[in-house]
C-alpha cells in the first residue's frame, strides 16, 4: 500500500469498504456540483462544505493527535476514535482507528456515520458498534494490511 495523503507523521488510508466508497460519491458530487453551480452557490452547497469539513478534520485534526481525548470512545470501542464537530455538521461522526507497528504510523479512516440520533436503532454509534461486534473492521496490523491490499 502506497498512501495517497501523510500528514503530521501519520500515512493515512481509507476503509476500501467503507469510507473510500463515502468519499468518492462525496468527491463525484462536488465535481457534479461545481459544474451546474456559480462560484458562490458552490463553496455554500451542503455537500461541498462536508466534503471540505471532512478532509480538513483528516488531515489537520486528526492526523495532528488521533489519540487526543477530544477523539476518544469508550468499552468496546476505545481502540476507535471519532470526531464530531469541529467543523463537521452537528449530526454527522468520522469514525477512525490508528494504528502503530514496525515503526509505521497508519491512520485507518473507517466510515463517517449520519445520522447521529440517541436512542434510533440507525444511530451512528448504534451502527458502528454493530460493525465492530461483527468483526466488519480489521482488528490488527495483519488484517489492516490484508484488507488495504485487497482494497
Amino acid at each position: 500500500m502506497s498512501p495517497a495523503l501523510v500528514r503530521h507523521g501519520w500515512e493515512i488510508a481509507f476503509q476500501p469498504r467503507l469510507f473510500a466508497r463515502q468519499y468518492a460519491e462525496l468527491k463525484a458530487e462536488a465535481r457534479r456540483l461545481k459544474q451546474q453551480l456559480d462560484h458562490q452557490a458552490f463553496v455554500q452547497h451542503p455537500q461541498v462544505k462536508l466534503l471540505a469539513a471532512v478532509m480538513e478534520g483528516i488531515k489537520e485534526r486528526i492526523a495532528a493527535d488521533p489519540y487526543a481525548s477530544r477523539f476518544a470512545l469508550s468499552g468496546p470501542l476505545r481502540r476507535y476514535g471519532r470526531l464530531k464537530g469541529l467543523g463537521l455538521p452537528d449530526r454527522y461522526r468520522l469514525f477512525f482507528r490508528p494504528f502503530e507497528a514496525d515503526g509505521r504510523r497508519l491512520l485507518l479512516i473507517l466510515w463517517l456515520g449520519f445520522p447521529r440520533k440517541e436512542g434510533d436503532r440507525n444511530d451512528c454509534y448504534a451502527v458502528f458498534s454493530q460493525m465492530v461486534s461483527r468483526g466488519d473492521l480489521p482488528q490488527d496490523w495483519e488484517s489492516l494490511q490484508r484488507e488495504l491490499d485487497a482494497g
